[in-house]
Order: structure tokens, then sequence, then C-alpha cells
């Protein structure tokens, strides 16, 4: 069974992660977990705890996890389960997504956007695990995860058919496309090159590699595309 994790805000792209998530699963089972954050309060007592943490779903908030959950049930071999955790650390990220045997994690623009330190914090620890990373692109539409462009730092550590055995294992995608991009090149520079590629070979997802935490990297060069990106670390390739 596959098991994915959604890290939500509960903004309306929830509902894509979703959608993406079902589509993923391709008609096999799959749990699918929508956590939240919170950060934990200062407290004197339990109750006080209590207090600070009971801050009851808007009447939007509510309404958006009816519909994940109405269209998890119409997939018919997905499962939905919502968590809450309060507070988070780099060993309890790590259990966390061992107790749920999380296969990937799905990373909307809302999240990734949201300003509260938690979630921030967050997605830097995220980075660091060698789950795979779907960043979900700013297009609504679900993508059907056919033909992958592999976007290639010139110091990655795996090559293009190690990666493509790597994606075999969760994925049913190809790698059709391939762009080599230098760590010190402007994005600016080869972003035609990129568009022209994505369009001549009816690209729908990018695909590239992520480093370990000791080593610092530029942004995403891929953002600006509008397409999903999934994000590989280098390391799993090992694991």
């Amino acid at each position: 069974m596959k098991s994915i994790l959604i890290p939500t805000v509960l903004e309306n792209d929830t509902l894509q992660a979703i959608e993406t998530a079902i589509s993923h699963a391709r008609g096999k089972s799959a749990s699918i977990v929508l956590l939240t954050l919170t950060e934990t309060p200062d407290a004197l007592s339990a109750a006080e705890f209590l207090r600070k943490t009971r801050k009851p779903l808007t009447a939007a908030q509510s309404e958006l996890l009816e519909e994940c959950s109405l269209r998890v049930a119409a997939s018919a071999n997905c499962t939905l389960e919502v968590r809450n955790q309060y507070g988070i650390t780099a060993s309890l990220l790590r259990n966390l997504l061992d107790f749920l045997a999380t296969d990937m994690v799905i990373l909307s623009q809302s999240y990734k956007a949201d300003k509260k330190k938690i979630n921030s914090y967050f997605c830097k620890l995220i980075s660091t695990c060698k789950k795979p990373i779907l960043h979900l692109g700013s297009e609504n539409a679900c993508p059907e995860f056919n033909k992958a462009l592999y976007i290639e730092r010139n110091n990655t550590r795996i090559g293009l058919q190690e990666l493509q055995q790597l994606v075999n294992v969760q994925f049913d995608f190809r790698i059709v496309s391939q762009a080599s991009v230098a760590e010190e090149q402007n994005p600016e520079g080869f972003a035609p090159l990129v568009n022209e590629a994505i369009v001549k070979n009816g690209i729908d997802l990018l695909i590239e590699t992520r480093k370990p935490k000791a080593v610092q990297r530029a942004p995403l060069v891929s953002d600006g595309y509008g397409l999903p990106v999934l994000s590989i670390h280098e390391e799993a390739a090992r694991v």
C-alpha cells in the first residue's frame, strides 16, 4: 500500500494535492494523510494547554475537509486520515515518516508560502529526508505523470539511467528529455530551451535531485514553469 503525506494549511489547493495523490495511486490501495502542524504553546497546566490548542476550524476549512473526504471515498481504493501534530523536530519528523510508512510527500504552493514558523521549518526539515517530494505546480489541473523532463545539475551524483531505475520503483512515468544546468547558470538563459522541450515532448512533470543537508543549493531551477516538480534525494539511490 502506498502512503502519501500532505502537509496542509487547509487552503483550496489541498484538493489539488488530494487529486494528485489519488492519481499517483493508479488504482492501487493507498493511504493519504493530511497533516496540520500547530506550535506547542507555553502552558503551566494541562487545562491551559488545552485552552490554547483548541482552535475550531472555520466554516471554509470544514467544507474543504469534507470535500477531501468525498473525493477520497469516491476513489474506492484510497483512505484518508487527518492528523494534527503539535510541534516538530527532525527526530519527530523521522519517526512520523517511519510510523506512516511514507512513500511520498506532496507540498502545495499555499503550504510553502505560509508564513508560520512551524510550517517553514517543516519545509526545511522535509528537504533533508530521503523520501520523494512532489512540489505542486501553479496550474490547478491534476497532472497525468506520463512524461518527465530531468533537469540535471552539473555536480549531481545520479545519472539518467540510475534515476529512471530509481523512480521506476514508485512511479510509472518515463524520463523522455534532459536538460543540464550549471550551478552558476542564470535560469533566464536556459528557460527558453526548457520551455521548448516541455512543449515538444508533451512534458507534464519536471524532475530534479537534491543533495544532503550539508550541501547548500540554489532554489529549484524549475519553479517558474508552472509544472509539478518531483525532487529526489541523491542518497535515496544508495539506501
